[in-house]
């Protein structure tokens, strides 16, 4: 790895992290580099989409507070397939080929695709990810506990029984939850499955429908119609960069849609349970920060935010014929005053 860090900025950047990570960091390194020196990350964004994008500005503006702006002493080499599939597979063998001291990625596919072309190449570049609802299921990493794989980050999993509870708070009488996603993103798959069981304990029917890419939503949302009472949406980056086609038809026919981020919420959902894309975003710039000083991402534990926030749409409310419950609107941001 390049030199990284002067030994005053080493100095600080481990006693912050002493201060606020369950993680210990390794001790910082006393080589002194020189001044036009730069660490640089090279950052691999599935898409264009409001939490992405969240989880990519809160990534730099905590390694900004830390000491690591842009254009100074860091520089980001950032990509962004805006979904393209062959396309993301030679950003990430392009950002491979650059040896940066360290990747960040910035959703599930990207992860994948930079872990095969580390592999393809021989290299070990660390890698910090977020945006990914569970590396273990996908196979990126063996463990939450010890990784393995060269790759660890923060996870935007929340719990499919909170959210239901949240669906059946906003329509007391569910009996059948339709569930939308992309059946290309493993981590909508494993979403849907885990609502769908929650949907079984709870006795309550899923109605599954799947779309391959954002030109169906529209032909899939009209087969909803009449056969839901409420639509869940995981955090599926091509139906979130696609909100207004939910939007027009959940309107149309006052389908209340229960997003898994806040983004779509003020795209068009009614109500979201979900983690603050910021926060995750800056949880893996601590992560990256870590690795940086010499931690060993490899055993370093996949980490999750716990807090959970709950977002409403006013808007969407009204234009659907619906009053929230106070137990929404009184912990709830209503992301129509945004």
């Amino acid at each position: 790895m390049k030199k990284l860090l002067t030994s005053a900025l080493s100095l600080i950047l481990f006693l912050s992290l002493c201060a606020c990570s369950s993680t210990p960091s390794s001790e910082s390194s006393s080589m002194s580099p020189a001044e036009d020196d730069k660490v640089t990350i090279g950052v691999l964004q599935l898409l264009t989409h409001d939490a992405l994008d969240s989880s990519y500005e809160g990534f730099k503006e905590l390694l900004a507070e830390k000491g690591l702006t842009e254009g100074e002493d860091l520089e980001l080499i950032f990509q962004n397939p805006e979904g393209d599939q062959s396309n993301l597979a030679t950003m990430a063998d392009a950002l491979v080929a650059k040896d940066p001291d360290l990747i960040f990625v910035i959703a599930t596919s990207p992860a994948q695709a930079v872990l095969q072309s580390l592999e393809s190449a021989g290299k070990s570049i660390p890698v910090i990810g977020t945006a990914i609802t569970s590396f273990t299921e996908v196979g990126l990493a063996d463990s939450d506990e010890v990784p393995g794989k060269g790759i660890s980050g923060v996870s935007d999993n929340c719990s499919m029984q909170l959210q239901l509870q949240l669906a059946q708070q906003v329509v007391p009488e569910l009996k059948t939850l339709g569930i939308l996603y992309t059946s290309s993103e493993a981590n909508s798959e494993i979403q849907a499955q885990q609502m769908q069981a929650a949907c079984a304990a709870a006795g309550v029917e899923a109605f599954v429908k799947t779309v391959s890419d954002k030109t169906m939503i529209d032909d899939t949302m009209q087969s909803f119609v009449g056969n839901i009472d409420a639509l869940y949406i995981p955090t599926d980056n091509n139906i979130a960069a696609a909100m207004g086609s939910v939007d027009i038809t959940a309107r149309e026919h006052q389908i209340p849609v229960i997003a898994s981020e806040a983004g779509m919420c003020a795209n068009g959902g009614l109500v979201s349970l979900g983690v603050d894309y910021h926060l995750i975003g800056r949880m893996a710039g601590e992560m990256a920060l870590e690795v940086l000083n010499g931690a060993d991402v490899n055993t370093m534990p996949i980490r999750y935010d716990t807090t959970g926030t709950v977002y409403y749409n006013s808007v969407t409310a009204a234009d659907i014929g619906l009053t929230l419950p106070e137990s929404i609107t009184s912990v709830g941001v209503d992301v129509a005053e945004k």
